[in-house]
């Protein structure tokens, strides 16, 4: 499975963040070890006030678990994982809290250690950690009989897409989706061969390659926002330096939002709204429908919990009830009956608390295949929508290119018209007759007497 983790502080941030349902579908609090705090945030907030004590400034260490999509992935594998990285981390025993996130169909796991030895009141020091994280990563996947993912066999084949979630949900507040903006520059880049090829692709999907304020490649939206091009396009700054050359040569940001506004007048901005406008639609009725499936496996999850916990209690009276009071008590305790009980009962307990982990795993398991099976006809309906945008900006693009020409040629025509009328004009006549007059006058002046 992916491991990323880091190094942070903000424990309330965090815990709002792992606790978030509106972005995730189930959100499960799975274990608490060596915190008082019971809640997650009371947790969190635990592992942070004792930091105080120290200099640490970075007192969390956050790791993600990413098992791949269609591994069927049981409890036992994430608790080994979890071992293995704490074992190589210098984290064993250290307090800890496990969140599980489910979205989309996919299962994932968040653990945050403390980096705080209390024995010594010093900070745990993290050396290498994202290169130890990479190596356990590749022995899952080896000890799993997973297929091991390009970027983990070579490090070169790594997508460079990276994201922090502050930016990632900044995106999606503005309501972008930022692998929208990352499908549509990988397609420009996989179909062009150089700069002006890649230009024109990106164009052809309603975006503008400009000059970033720090001498960067950047892309800017019809609607004006900016994208870096390596970081929300997944491709390497070498790799653009190689095709397309010195930034300093495309316009800025300035330019091209002038010339976007050219383009996207207010007759287009209509059809590109008109367009989304349609897209809402016909996302509701599967919003509609996520919804309620989420609703739906929430309960389900409410009521085996309850079964679950009704059949413990059950369970434990009846260990409770075999044991015998007062002097035949004593009796059982001194013949060791009482101990055979004991270990009896302590079966009996690890067989139900086995089989309803089975059960839940069951379940998260169907949930999930359910989620998986309604996400393919969301991201089908996706896909279909972006196609169509990327076809409305291509025809933008033929609507203006064959606006500008008609005007170009309107005013070659009219120039031409206007020296034509001038060529074939009317000279103006010179007024002889007003000069005979004048001659007249000259001469009758020239006649007469002083």
């Amino acid at each position: 499975m992916i491991i990323k983790a880091s190094q942070r502080s903000g424990a309330r941030n965090l815990a709002n963040h792992l606790a978030n349902t509106q972005d995730n579908d189930h959100v499960t609090l799975y274990e608490i070890r060596g915190l008082a705090g019971q809640s997650l945030h009371a947790a969190l907030l635990e592992i942070d006030a004792v930091s105080k004590g120290t200099q640490c400034q970075q007192p969390l260490f956050s790791v993600s678990f990413n098992p791949p999509q269609d591994a069927d992935v049981k409890q036992g594998q994430f608790d080994a994982a979890f071992a293995k990285l704490e074992q190589k981390l210098g984290l064993t025993d250290q307090p800890r809290v496990v969140v599980f996130h489910e979205k989309e169909g996919r299962r994932h796991c968040h653990v945050v250690w403390s980096r705080i030895d209390v024995d010594n009141m010093r900070a745990i020091n993290m050396s290498h950690f994202k290169n130890k994280c990479t190596e356990i990563s590749r022995e899952l996947y080896l000890d799993n009989g997973w297929a091991m993912p390009q970027g983990l066999q070579n490090k070169a084949e790594r997508d460079a897409f990276q994201l922090a979630n502050s930016e990632w949900q900044k995106l999606k507040r503005h309501g972008v989706d930022p692998k929208e903006i990352k499908s549509l520059i990988q397609k420009s880049w996989q179909s062009s061969d150089n700069g002006e090829s890649f230009k024109q692709a990106l164009k052809d999907s309603g975006l503008f390659l400009a000059r970033g304020d720090k001498r960067g490649f950047v892309v800017v939206d019809y609607t004006e926002k900016v994208y870096s091009l390596s970081r929300h396009g997944g491709i390497k700054t070498k790799e653009l330096k190689t095709r397309l050359g010195s930034p300093d040569e495309l316009p800025s940001i300035a330019l091209t939002n002038v010339r976007i506004r050219n383009i996207y007048t207010k007759e287009m901005l209509g059809k590109v709204n008109s367009l989304k406008n349609q897209h809402k639609a016909q996302m509701r009725p599967y919003e509609e429908q996520k919804a309620a499936l989420i609703r739906k496996q929430r309960q389900e999850r409410r009521e085996q919990q309850e079964r679950h916990r009704l059949k413990r209690e059950a369970t434990m009276q009846t260990v409770r009830g075999r044991f015998r009071k007062g002097v035949m008590g004593f009796f059982d305790k001194v013949t060791g009956k009482a101990e055979r009980l004991r270990l009896i009962g302590r079966k009996e307990l690890n067989a139900v608390k086995a089989e309803h982990a089975e059960s839940r795993h069951k379940m998260i398991f169907q949930h999930n295949r359910e989620r998986a099976d309604l996400q393919k006809h969301i991201r089908q309906n996706k896909e279909r929508q972006l196609e169509e945008r990327r076809q409305l900006a291509k025809t933008i693009q033929q609507i203006r290119a064959e606006q500008r020409a008609e005007q170009k040629h309107d005013k070659l025509r009219q120039g031409f018209e206007d020296s034509t009328l001038d060529k074939g004009r009317d000279k103006p006549k010179r007024d002889k007759d007003g000069q005979a007059i004048n001659r007249a006058r000259k001469n009758r002046r020239r006649r007469e007497p002083d």
